[in-house]
């Protein structure tokens, strides 16, 4: 907490962080004005435009290296039964973060711990000085609807901070004012229950603030989908397991409370289709033509909640860059897709060729196919991304597909503009359905529907595809844990939607017992906590080679020529690009489970270091205790 007390001992001063290079982007429409530096309250709160600017420096905090930039959204989210994070190694920062081998000397988490707590401060002045604007109450109409949205807005990211200080650190210090007004700055942990409640309550106050999506202008503002989504979304973690300071994992008496304010949220969105439901385009469409390439509007408003990115070191992300496909040999790398998470998705589940990137592009044109060690997540890919403007600034021609970039160009882009989502309608059906399923000691005929509609979209749209949905309330829950790790893959939610259900030690243990088995070419054990994979029989018989046709208009994930779920063909396909046919030459394969290419190694680095009863919580920055002597005690067995 260094920077945080120094930051917070500028009494008289409002801390709004400079980044007019923001405006400079015309889709982030909400970035104008451009937020302020460093200016007296009593200027910054004379008028709307510049509280609005206040507002927009409080939004700031979420992005950048140390926000969703890269940190918390990449980082701190792995490793998990889906995703090896950090790749195979263990000697550095955001190794010790993944592998679940982190000190308290780390020195990326002391900046993401005080980053937030800017937010939180920049928030703090604009919840305090906006209903204090003469402008609240007795300004004109078009004034008053601008402040109340803004006062809304700051709400929403407070709570936004604090829900992820909590589920990152645990009990963590709380201050609701700004720090002018703290007579002690050398503040205590607050219990996290407390917290929770308290932004509970916040995010209640919030919704009649703030507009419904389609009744203001369409920019990455937050909107009263927004509060009642985070609502949902921090009641489900209030009520759900975490790790306490004892050192055990455990859930409050009263949890079911904090369900039943979940699927009150969650109702309410759903009965609001005009406003927000799923991409009608489909989920490839929505993750290739809306979040990578801008070329599409998401006119459904799926996205409901999402940290936007634009061109500045402190306001931009690296999500593109260190993951998903590489080209020219650069890039991806950063989160390793485990083999058994690509055997948890059914041969017609399209979402398996958006999650994973199982090839490289080569010399601008060309597939490569991977081994099934070194696959890539895939939702964030360079060859999905069009939007001019990050290579724009990199010196590169205007108009030029970022896929025709030398390699050395490749190296020097870093930052890709994509916005992070938080919240998808997705995860509003699928928190109704387990909230409901929690409530009511098994699932409704709604809570089905719920899980139903989320598969069948995953499905092509096609509901026959759709697997058996269990109707009692342990094997509906075990659908939905498999449900929402096939839909939410490399979005950053599986880890902490594991801690909360108390599942992620067992999972991280299964999960290695099945890498091993594979290994080892003998057969998978389908796992306790969650539902089989419906389609096939987790056995030995899987592919030792996998076929691959190199041709530019096949990227896009399609280069296979044979199934990844029977054992090779004796005879080598043929080549369907290509006239006439010819047989797929053997410098056109790849082992896929042949030569051992998950060895003990590779098995080892996965959750290496987890210890449950301290890994379930990152500790403490040793930086902010050291400024801070009573932030504490550390977190338990660190």
């Amino acid at each position: 907490m260094n920077t945080l007390i120094t930051n917070m001992r500028k009494t008289t001063m409002l801390l709004i962080a400079a980044a007019a290079v923001l405006s400079a982007v015309s889709c982030k429409k909400y970035l104008s004005p451009a937020p302020l530096s460093t200016i007296d309250p009593s200027i910054t709160f004379n008028n709307v435009p510049n509280a609005k600017a206040a507002v927009m420096g409080a939004y700031l905090s979420m992005a950048g290296d140390f926000g969703y930039g890269i940190r918390v959204s990449y980082y701190y989210a792995y490793d998990d039964d889906c995703i090896m994070g950090g790749g195979s190694a263990l000697s550095s920062a955001r190794h010790e973060e993944a592998h679940y081998t982190l000190s308290a000397a780390n020195t990326d988490i002391v900046n993401t711990f005080n980053q937030f707590y800017a937010g939180i401060e920049r928030a703090n002045n604009c919840i305090y000085y906006i209903p204090k604007m003469p402008q609240y109450t007795s300004g004109s109409s078009a004034d008053k609807t601008e402040l109340q949205r803004l006062l809304g807005e700051s709400l929403v990211l407070r709570a936004q901070y604090y829900y992820e200080l909590v589920r990152i650190w645990g009990d963590v210090p709380a201050q609701w004012v700004p720090s002018q007004f703290v007579p002690d700055l050398f503040l205590g942990r607050n219990n996290r229950d407390s917290i929770y409640d308290h932004i509970i309550a916040d995010l209640a106050v919030a919704k009649p603030l703030l507009p419904w999506r389609l009744e203001t202008n369409q920019d990455e503002r937050f909107t009263k989908g927004t509060a009642m989504a985070l609502r949902a979304k921090v009641a489900m973690f209030a009520g759900g397991y975490s790790l306490r300071q004892n050192g055990q994992m455990s859930r409050l008496s009263n949890y079911i409370n904090y369900y039943n304010i979940a699927k009150a949220e969650t109702d309410t969105l759903i009965s609001r289709r005009d406003q927000h439901t799923l991409f009608t385009g489909g989920y490839k469409s929505l993750w290739r033509d809306v979040v990578d390439a801008h070329k599409a509007v998401d006119a459904s408003g799926e996205i409901i909640m999402q940290v936007a990115m634009a061109n500045g070191t402190n306001s931009d992300s690296k999500i593109g860059a260190q993951s998903g496909t590489k080209i020219n040999g650069v890039g991806g790398s950063l989160g390793n897709m485990l083999p058994t998470y690509f055997y948890q998705f059914d041969s017609t589940d399209v979402r398996r060729d958006v999650s994973f990137v199982a090839f490289e592009v080569v010399r601008d044109l060309f597939g490569r196919g991977h081994a099934s060690n070194s696959i890539y997540d895939g939702k964030f890919r360079r060859d999905w991304i069009t939007n001019p403007s990050y290579y724009m600034s990199s010196g590169a021609t205007t108009g030029t597909n970022p896929v025709t970039l030398t390699p050395a160009s490749n190296t020097a882009i870093q930052n890709f503009q994509l916005n992070w989502p938080l919240i998808r309608f997705s995860d509003v059906l699928l928190m109704n359905a387990e909230a409901d399923n929690e409530i009511n000691n098994g699932p409704s005929a709604n809570a089905i529907a719920n899980l139903k509609e989320v598969s069948q979209r995953g499905h092509g749209g096609n509901a026959t595809l759709v697997p058996t949905i269990p109707t009692d309330k342990t094997g509906f829950f075990k659908m939905l844990v498999r449900e929402r790790s096939l839909e939410f893959g490399g979005e950053g939610i599986r880890k902490f939607d594991l801690i909360r259900w108390n599942l992620l030690n067992t999972a991280l243990a299964e999960t290695k017992a099945n890498l091993a088995n594979m290994a080892a070419g003998t057969a998978m054990v389908a796992p306790s906590y969650m539902a089989p994979p419906p389609a096939y029989t987790l056995t030995a018989t899987l592919p030792q080679f996998m076929y691959f046709f190199q041709n530019a208009a096949s990227l896009d994930g399609q280069i296979w020529a044979n199934s990844f779920y029977t054992t090779t063909p004796a005879t080598a396909p043929l080549d369907p690009t290509v006239t006439p046919l010819a047989v797929i030459p053997t410098a056109n394969r790849v082992s896929w489970f042949k030569n051992a290419n998950i060895t003990t190694t590779y098995v080892n680095y996965i959750g290496y270091g987890f210890v449950t009863g301290k890994s379930e919580l990152y500790p403490l920055p040793q930086a902010s205790m050291d400024a801070n002597y009573n932030l504490k005690p550390q977190n338990p067995n660190y």
